[in-house]
């Protein structure tokens, strides 16, 4: 009898438990979705002269990276953007590249995201088809952001970027 009452004890500290971690992680999701539909900048990212693309080596896995200012849609520098990318797909007009990026954006934190997009082999024909990564996560007044980074680039090595 006894083991029986220690057992009940244990259940209902268990039940506790769960349901304690269970109301601490429902407004915890309810800020991360505000922080998703948050009203995020649209930017600028420009990797000209900051990134070491056409040194790489033109085969598959061949990686590279570098940074890119970043511009709010007035042109003034709000930030810069760190990426790492792996080339995919060689050959034709387009390499296909998987970058993954970081965007620190001064005295409001950061975003991560990733994204495949080609670039183009033929400096004066850049690919201009629109792309959308996956946004990952934030810091600062980003924390908890989540959902799709759509960049449309706008000459070779700048993309529009925006959130949603």
């Amino acid at each position: 009898m006894q083991l029986t009452a220690k057992r009940s004890v244990a259940l209902a500290i268990a039940g506790l438990a769960v349901g304690t971690v269970g109301a601490l992680t429902v407004p915890a999701l309810a800020s991360s979705q505000s922080v998703r539909v948050a009203n995020v900048p649209s930017l600028t990212l420009d990797f000209n002269g900051t990134n070491d693309e056409a040194g790489s080596a033109q085969s598959v896995g061949s990686a590279f990276g570098g940074t890119a200012r970043v511009r709010d849609t007035n042109g003034n520098f709000i930030g810069t953007a760190y990426d790492l990318c792996d080339k995919d797909r060689i050959g034709g007009r387009t390499d296909e590249v998987f970058c993954t990026g970081l965007i620190e954006i001064k005295d409001q934190g950061k975003i991560s995201f990733s994204v495949v997009l080609p670039i183009s082999n033929d400096p004066g024909r850049p690919d201009d088809r629109p792309v959308t990564g996956v946004v990952s996560g934030g810091t600062g007044a980003f924390e908890g952001i989540t959902g799709e980074a759509r960049l449309q680039p706008r000459q070779q090595g700048v993309y529009d970027l925006n959130f949603s």
